[in-house]
């Protein structure tokens, strides 16, 4: 099957990570520069400090890395603030359509059910109303087995003359052994 026949719509999809405004890109540009100097300032205090095993010195620019450490954090931090907003949109044309078809799929498996429940609820609230007639459409005493119109029975069950097995009035085979039944 090919891909153009399927009826499923295609999400639109955001062009670029880097789709961000003003103050989007500004922050990105920020924060990988303080990234970058966090970065260097903790190579710089990590090479002093073990550059000083080899001598009996103490290590003269250790202090970098620990100013590097709170750098490198804040640029990342400052990174993801920048592209928030894009990754929010992206994730949001991904995850869309996939809740849409979760919804439908939900809604299509329990219409049955809501109708069931929907009908048993005005049965309840109507109560003990009149039967009417499915043959003559005739009103009837709520507690009548025939119908006072023309005769036949409220019941919707039918024997199966070969099995014994009840039937809906209005099918065409028996629902336990199959025998076509007799209307």
């Amino acid at each position: 099957m090919a891909l153009e026949n399927l009826a499923v719509p295609v999400p639109k999809r955001v062009k670029s990570i880097r789709n961000t405004g003003k103050c989007g890109r500004f922050c990105a540009s920020l924060g990988q520069h303080w990234q970058g100097l966090g970065a260097i300032f903790m190579a710089i205090g990590l090479i002093s400090f073990l550059s000083a095993f080899g001598s009996f010195g103490p290590p003269r620019y250790f202090w970098c890395a620990f100013v590097g450490m709170p750098m490198l954090g804040g640029g990342i931090a400052i990174t993801k603030f920048a592209y928030a907003g894009a990754v929010a949109r992206y994730i949001a044309a991904e995850t869309a359509p996939v809740g849409k078809d979760t919804f439908n799929y939900i809604a299509e498996g329990t219409q049955d059910g809501v109708r069931n429940i929907s009908s048993a609820i005005q049965e309840g609230l109507i109560g003990n109303a009149d039967k009417t007639c499915r043959h003559c459409d005739s009103g009837n005493d709520h507690s009548a087995s025939f119908c006072d119109n023309c005769g036949k029975p409220f019941s919707s069950k039918v024997a199966c003359p070969t099995c014994a097995a009840l039937n809906d009035d209005d099918a065409n085979f028996c629902d336990g052994c199959g025998t076509k039944l007799v209307s």
